[in-house]
């Protein structure tokens, strides 16, 4: 009986896509059938029947040669032979390997393409079987190649002297783009058969498999798998919209990450990384007297069954990670790996548990020295943070507790809006009080969380200070501008600046309170104050709402009650000269002062109320050379109570100003002084 198929196999070849990355599937697909050939020769016969299948590696070059070789496995493979002792091709299988899409083998996964892989990586298909028809011992052979038909040479009916059934296929001439990615090292092309069938191994269904190479070396691959495969698997279920999963997880010391093997008919079929969903499951795990591992998790179940595609290659459902928003009937890949991660969360709790302990007892004292502003993320997002990746640097970890600050704040927020929002029931006010309480609690964690920052954020800045001051490695001071953006962002106006970018409270605290009218800026060009004048001030600042004689303003704008000049110099600057604008930094701020008296106009129809009976407070903040306490002398500045600074109050004809000469040094070691128990709280000092 000459087989005939009805479709033409050549153009089914064609079209079929199988990866180059993908060279040993033919080799799969063949001992794929072999396996079958056993179950079903298994089903007839007793339960001393033990299924084999050889696997012999075909080279490049002579073939006695190569027996002899000590370098065989630097030469390329062109060929594998499948030998098997399962129920053989039978009219019933001959008949169903000539029928493309047969349905024969659809209950154990067959799709009736395997053939089709084969031919898409190989020149033909070398087939001799041994069957048992009516008590008589057949051969039927041929070759399978890229045709229309596919058949060649055939022959059957043939009468075998031995009276045991099997098959031998050999994968003949690989394609050069696919023989160009198979590996050449019998031991890496075992592991992958293992890795490809390791279900079989892990259930200890697989049949004796023996891989040899031409130089006599072989495998087997049972005793492979128990020496390199740790043998200890781990099993759990799980549902999905009715349909039973379950997952194995198995060691494997060999193996370059940590996976999931989305598997059909023990096999695999996709595979990702299992560290991007469980990030403490990133690097290989060190065990007892032996090499580290890597843990294989296989996800196996009757709908990945039903839904591998044609090649087997991928899955014919959503493996989008979004689409389960769509139905939360559908079953997708998403969904899938959402429970095969928390059924490994729950295997593998105690060794997590451990590890995670490990990593923070890492982290936590680097939270408490840098990121003490975190403490109640940490208290309230407690499975989040034991969740965060190992091997974090300083800076990655900061990254990370913000983005879980960030999601703790939506939520806390979204659930104020809730409690606000939702229709009080008198019967449940008790739980609304809970619920409320609750609230509360994390509401006011998360001010807590915003003043620690804030704290940490004044040591940074007194920190930065401290060292824009020093020489440079040039022996220089850094340009002045840096320092002057430090207190408050130069060549801007107020209105461009938020409260929290500027740290005038180096100064002095009531600093924070006020509004900015210019930095760096011409005074015709400040919109407040109209005045003509080309000069150059550094700070001018106009008080809003100090608490120290508050004033109460109407709902219009108020009249500016005070200003406040700040003024700064390059550190360690030392060439002022007394009475010049240029080189006396007390003629300058007096000189500011004289300039918003005399330009004073209105303010929108609104006159500014600066006149001699408006109090000035001016800063000049620069180091005390020689040639400034100069200046300072002369002028009848008297030294503030430490003996670090000067001031001096002036009362004219014209102005009122209290002028205070503040060297850097001085500026940090108050703001220190005046955060000192901010900073011992948060062990900052």
């Amino acid at each position: 009986m000459f087989p005939h198929s009805s479709t033409n196999l050549k153009n089914r070849v064609n079209k079929l896509y199988l990866p180059k990355t993908k060279a040993l599937y033919p080799l799969f697909e063949i001992i794929s059938n072999s396996i079958h050939a056993i179950q079903e020769k298994k089903k007839e016969l007793n339960e001393g029947y033990k299924g084999k299948i050889n696997i012999k590696i075909i080279r490049n070059g002579n073939v006695e040669a190569l027996k002899d070789v000590s370098n065989i496995e630097e030469y390329p493979i062109n060929s594998f032979r499948i030998i098997d002792n399962g129920i053989g091709l039978n009219d019933e299988n001959i008949k169903s390997f000539a029928e493309f899409d047969s349905d024969k083998k659809a209950d154990i996964g067959g799709k009736g393409v395997g053939r089709l892989i084969c031919l898409k990586a190989f020149e033909k298909i070398i087939i001799e079987s041994t069957y048992n028809e009516n008590s008589q011992f057949k051969i039927r052979k041929f070759h399978y190649k890229k045709s229309k038909d596919g058949f060649d040479q055939y022959k059957e009916d043939i009468l075998a002297r031995k009276k045991v059934t099997g098959t031998s296929a050999t994968l003949s001439i690989y394609e050069s783009k696919y023989e160009k990615q198979v590996p050449k090292q019998i031991l890496e092309i075992a592991r992958q058969i293992i890795t490809h069938f390791q279900l079989y191994f892990i259930q200890k269904i697989e049949p004796e498999i023996i891989i040899m190479n031409q130089d006599e070396i072989e495998y087997n691959l049972t005793s492979l798998f128990n020496k390199e495969f740790q043998n200890e698997i781990l099993e759990k279920p799980f549902e999905i919209s009715n349909q039973e999963f379950k997952i194995f997880i198995s060691k494997s010391h060999k193996a370059k990450s940590h996976k999931i093997h989305y598997c059909a008919h023990e096999r695999t079929v996709r595979d990702e990384g299992l560290s991007k969903y469980l990030e403490d499951l990133k690097y290989k795990i060190d065990g007892e007297n032996e090499d580290g591992y890597f843990f294989q998790v296989f996800v196996v179940g009757e709908f990945l069954n039903k839904n591998v595609n044609e090649a087997r290659t991928s899955f014919n459902f959503s493996l989008e990670d979004d689409a389960e928003e769509l139905d939360f009937e559908e079953i997708t890949l998403s969904k899938i790996r959402k429970s095969t991660v928390n059924c490994v969360e729950d295997l593998l709790s105690d060794f997590l548990q451990k590890i995670r302990k490990e990593k923070l007892d890492t982290y936590f004292p680097i939270i408490e020295e840098e990121f003490p502003n975190y403490s109640a993320v940490i208290n309230y997002n407690m499975e989040k943070v034991k969740k965060l990746p190992i091997g974090l640097s300083k800076h990655e970890l900061d990254l990370k507790l913000y983005e879980i600050e960030s999601e703790w704040r939506l939520k806390v927020k979204s659930e104020g809006i809730e409690l606000i929002e939702e229709k009080k029931d008198i019967t449940q006010l008790s739980e609304y009080k809970l619920h409320y309480s609750k609230f509360l609690n994390e509401f006011n964690e998360i001010g807590q969380s915003d003043l620690a920052r804030y704290v940490v954020h004044r040591r940074a800045v007194i920190d930065l200070l401290d060292k824009l001051i020093e020489l440079n490695h040039n022996e220089k001071f850094e340009n002045e501008d840096l320092v002057h953006s430090l207190f408050f962002p130069i060549r801007e106006t107020g209105n461009t600046v938020l409260t929290e970018n500027q740290n005038l409270w180096l100064l002095d605290e009531r600093l924070t309170y006020n509004s900015l009218l210019a930095s760096d800026k011409l005074f015709k060009q400040v919109e407040s104050l109209n005045s003509d004048s080309p000069k150059r001030m550094d700070l001018v600042i106009k008080k809003e709402e100090v608490f120290e004689n508050a004033t109460l303003y109407s709902e219009d704008k108020y009249p500016f009650e005070s200003f406040t000049i700040v003024e700064f110099k390059k550190p360690e600057r030392d060439n002022y000269v007394h009475g010049i604008y240029k080189s006396d930094p007390i003629k300058q701020v007096r000189t500011y002062i004289e300039e918003i008296i005399t330009g004073s106009k209105k303010i929108k129809g609104k006159r500014i109320e600066a006149d001699i009976r408006t109090p000035f407070y001016c800063y000049v903040v620069a180091d005390l050379t020689p040639s400034l306490i100069n200046i300072l002398d002369f002028e009848s500045f008297d030294p503030t109570p430490d003996g670090l600074g000067y001031f001096r109050f002036y009362e004219t004809k014209t102005s009122r100003a209290y002028i205070e000469v503040l060297p850097f040094k001085k500026i940090i070691r108050d703001a220190k002084q005046r955060n000192k128990i901010l900073f011992d709280k948060l062990k900052l000092s």
